[in-house]
């Protein structure tokens, strides 16, 4: 007769078993599991004892998510005498399930399961067995409290038994599954994951929490996230590794929800929420903590009336928008952008914070977007736990961020600085602006000393004013403090009284010394925009700071994760927490709402693929390289330009000091040239959204004429925004495209790389042409050279020749206004070589050193006018070229000479060494002796 064959057996291997203390033991042939830790063994069913263990190893290596050299006390709310045993025998890191279902041969080994998907988690067949069949019809918590005995039964830890049989015979507390699972939660495992292993106790609760369909037909109430997220965590295994041999049964897994802690409520947070808790799709849970906020009556989150808010005006870029969704860019917008920059739409500040604020307590959002109106330190987190329990913490926190100082300390950098003022107003019952948003656009695009973002829906805005390093110390009030955001300044009204909220001492210094240069050209600004000072609501100073993180994700320090509930988690930056940018050619909330759907991309990204598992920065290792690259397109493409021509304070200072030797109506020719110029390619646009305006030159006359002699040829020398330097394409997060503009992006991107191949090639065939003695970084900056040596002159209706004036160290005296008599000298700035040396062969000017003063009239009648080229455009070095006659040629208003003329470089590199020697070897101007 055959002998009976054995059933079944459900085999784990320790690798460090501990004695099995004998009351006990497992019976004879049944197998028993290690709940917690890594190990069971199959003993066998004759009489014969177990093999002794191993020895025990002297000293347990440290976790794999703590250094070797430093140990971390762990908080846990299991009961004190398992805790202590816990403490004492920690759980071990490798195990074994597996179940052979049929004898096999001796000396065959069982083949090896293929690893399955991270969508899928394995079980040994056995478990169905435990669980039972259809008949005989039992309840699920019947079966469930069965599955628990025979688990515990097998168990070799006395202690884990009985905490087993404990929390099974409690009828009274535990009537349901998942009562069951929440006892095992929080008494066994102390509401903690020791690492991010799967064990085999955590296998069998989520084999239990799978049979009673707990992902799909249980109602989500607050018990059940609690357990599906603790048991089906994102970042924990998903199968026991080695995965069960034999026989196995397979389920498809569903983790649970990722929480994302973000610290800050601004713009850039609250987009950053919105757009995780939308491509979550219910697998991301967002909590944002802002202290500014407050809870009203109707338990809705909002600013209160008395809260600090920002009164910016900001330009988001189409491309930027229309990577919402559809309800989000309805609630931003509400319906109605209003288009001022082509291919952009302006928006208040303080609109966008209270738009997607309201968004985000929207009914869909309910149990994924969390709003907590009070701040967070880093103390919280460190002593309290404030934050409670996520994975990711997200800091959104301004320029200022705690969260950048914290955990990415020697991580910053810092790319350049530069000084602003800013004049908040509000039009009040007037409404709109004084002039027309084209010509407002004209005025800032000319020059770089002003500049104006407004709104003419509600007629308020910011108008900012570069500053120097001397006139950066003057922004104070009347009491010697600075102004800043957290205690702006204010004007006097006209009857002397003092605005409501604001005290004598706060007076803005400048405006009670009215006869200062510093605040004549504070009030230049204003009559540039047509702004009276009553609408000038207060009064700020604002250091612009061009910096950046090296990196975007770090790993949150173990000291700083004691309240999480696994060893660490990751910390990660945007906004301007990671970088900030010079506000002139602008795009901070552009690229802090990129980053926001950039992460809600590349979570979601690296959830589906179950990169989280361990929490390893690779995890989001997309979202690094995505901030990575928007950090060099906005600084190395648009910061960096501006700081070079005029931005920083030693360069703004060094060209104000040469100001003083430009003649009045050179630089007001020049103002109304480069600006009717810019009109002009401005209204050819595709995306240029308002109507050409024929007569836009007399109005650029008439503004310029009101204001004084040295602050026009300010403006002039701080020279026009330098687009082609900031020309490029645009670092999008490509999932959020949709098809048409991904391949419009691609379309682009692939013109401006053959561009620039042609450009490097005619660099290179240029190079080649160099004399003997001549560099290349020299010759980058020579003036254009025509095919003789003769100068290149520019017809002129007046007979009189155009006197020369170089700049001195100690200037002439200034006029107080412009004064375009003929009997003035007038000059020309002419382009200078990158460097000051002397070649061997020096020579004059010769044909196309200069090019005629911007509006300029010719023998034709006709201007030589400058291209101000679009982006992507042509890769000519200079920003201004020779080009065909414009229909639209501004007039001239005074008596130049014959080599009248006007030329500078604005595609320059990143300046290095002195400061002189940088503006010099930029070539920015010179006006020199003939």
């Amino acid at each position: 007769m055959a002998p009976k064959q054995a059933p079944p057996t459900i085999v784990l291997t320790d690798p460090h078993p501990a004695a099995l203390p004998a009351a006990s033991g497992p019976s004879p042939g049944r197998p028993y599991f290690s709940p917690t830790g890594t190990g069971a063994h199959t003993f066998p069913t004759t009489s014969r004892p177990p093999p002794p263990p191993p020895s025990k190893p002297k000293s347990k290596p440290p976790s794999p998510s703590q250094p070797a050299g430093k140990q971390h006390k762990r908080h846990f709310s299991l009961p004190s005498r398992l805790h202590a045993h816990l403490t004492r025998n920690p759980p071990l890191h490798h195990h074994s399930l597996t179940m052979p279902s049929l004898p096999r041969s001796p000396g065959i080994p069982p083949p090896s399961p293929s690893p399955p998907s991270h969508t899928t988690i394995l079980f040994p067949q056995v478990y169905e067995s435990a669980w039972g069949g259809p008949s005989p019809p039992r309840p699920a918590i019947e079966r469930a409290r069965i599955f628990l005995l025979r688990f515990a039964n097998m168990s070799r830890d006395p202690l884990i038994n009985t905490e087993l049989r404990a929390i099974v015979a409690d009828t009274v507390s535990h009537r349901t599954v998942l009562d069951l699972a929440s006892a095992i939660q929080f008494r066994v495992f102390g509401d903690r994951h020791a690492d991010f292993t799967a064990t085999p106790l955590l296998q069998a609760v989520r084999f239990l929490l799978i049979k009673i369909k707990v992902h799909t037909d249980i109602l989500p109430t607050p018990q059940v996230r609690a357990v599906v997220d603790f048991f089906f965590d994102p970042s924990v295994e998903r199968n026991l590794d080695p995965l069960p041999m034999g026989e196995t049964v397979s389920y498809p897994y569903t983790p649970g929800r990722l929480r994302v802690c973000v610290v800050g409520g601004g713009p850039s947070g609250l987009a950053s929420a919105i757009s995780l808790a939308e491509k979550g799709k219910g697998g991301i849970e967002v909590h944002v903590w802002e202290r500014r906020w407050v809870v009203g009556d109707d338990g809705k989150v909002g600013y209160p009336s008395t809260a600090k808010r920002r009164d910016q005006v900001v330009t988001l870029q189409d491309s930027v928008t229309s990577l919402l969704s559809k309800a989000s860019y309805q609630a931003l917008f509400a319906g109605r952008p209003e288009r001022v920059w082509p291919g952009s739409a302006n928006i208040q500040i303080r609109k966008v914070e209270d738009r997607f604020l309201a968004r985000c307590q929207d009914e869909e959002f309910r149990g994924l977007i969390y709003l907590h109106a009070e701040g967070v330190t880093r103390e919280d987190l460190l002593t309290g736990g404030k934050c409670g329990d996520f994975h990711v913490l997200l800091g959104t926190d301004g320029a200022a961020s705690w969260v950048r100082k914290s955990y990415f300390q020697g991580y910053e950098k810092e790319r350049g600085r530069s000084y602003a003022l800013g004049l908040a107003f509000d039009r009040g019952a007037s409404g709109g602006l004084p002039w027309s948003q084209p010509l407002n656009m004209f005025l800032t695009l000319g020059q770089t000393r002003y500049l104006l973002n407004a709104s003419d829906y509600d007629g308020r805005g910011y108008l900012n004013m570069q500053l120097t390093e001397e006139e950066w110390d003057k922004m104070v009030s009347a009491d010697g403090q600075p102004v800043h955001f957290g205690r702006p300044g204010c004007l006097k009204r006209e009857d002397g009284s003092i605005p409501e909220g604001f005290d004598e001492g706060r007076v803005f210094a400048p405006s009670l010394q009215r006869d200062s240069a510093t605040w004549k050209s504070i009030e230049d600004g204003l009559k540039l925009f047509g702004f009276k000072e009553s609408e000038v609501i207060n009064v700020v100073r604002i250091p612009i700071v061009v910096q950046a993180v090296r990196e975007g994700v770090q790993q949150l320090p173990l000291e700083d994760s004691r309240f999480v509930k696994r060893p660490h988690a990751l910390v990660a930056v945007a906004g301007d927490a990671a970088m900030t940018v010079h506000f002139w050619p602008g795009r901070g909330l552009n690229s802090g709402i990129k980053a926001g759907i950039a992460l809600g991309d590349e979570i979601m990204h690296a959830l589906n693929l179950g990169k989280f598992v361990g929490l390893e920065l690779a995890a989001m290792k997309e979202y690094n390289d995505f901030i990575m690259k928007l950090q060099g397109r906005e600084h190395d493409k648009r910061s960096i330009p501006i700081l070079n021509q005029s931005g920083s304070p030693e360069m703004l200072g060094w060209l104000l000091s040469k100001a003083q030797s430009v003649p009045d109506n050179v630089a007001l020719e020049w103002l109304v040239g480069a600006m009717t110029q810019i009109a002009d390619r401005l209204e050819k646009r595709g995306d240029w959204h308002f109507p050409a305006e024929a007569n836009i030159e007399p109005q650029i006359r008439i503004v310029l004429r009101q204001m004084h002699s040295l602050t026009l040829r300010e403006m002039a020398v701080s020279f026009p925004w330098p687009t082609r330097e900031m020309a490029g394409a645009e670092v999008l997060p490509v999932r959020s495209m949709k098809p048409e503009e991904k391949q419009k992006w691609l379309q682009g991107l692939f013109s401006l790389l053959s561009v620039e191949r042609l450009k490097e090639a005619a660099d290179a065939k240029a190079k080649a042409k160099l004399s003997p003695g001549q560099n290349a970084s020299s010759a980058r900056f020579e003036a254009p050279r025509g095919q003789t040596g003769k100068p290149r002159t520019a017809r002129s209706p007046s007979p009189n020749p155009m006197a020369r004036l170089t700049l001195q160290e100690s200037p002439p005296p200034l006029s107080a206004g412009i004064n375009p008599s003929p009997l003035e000298p007038t000059a020309s700035l002419r382009r200078s070589n990158a460097t000051t040396r002397q070649t061997q062969n020096p020579r004059k000017a010769g044909a196309g050193d200069t090019l005629s003063v911007p509006g300029r009239m010719n023998g034709n009648g006709t201007g030589g006018n400058y291209d101000l080229s679009d982006d992507g455009g042509s890769g000519d070095e200079s920003i201004f070229t020779a080009r065909q006659p414009r229909s639209r040629a501004p007039s001239f208003s005074g008596p130049l000479g014959d080599d009248g003329g006007l030329t500078r470089l604005l595609s320059v590199k990143r300046p290095t060494g002195s400061v002189l020697s940088d503006a010099m070897s930029l070539a920015l101007f010179r006006v020199g002796e003939e």
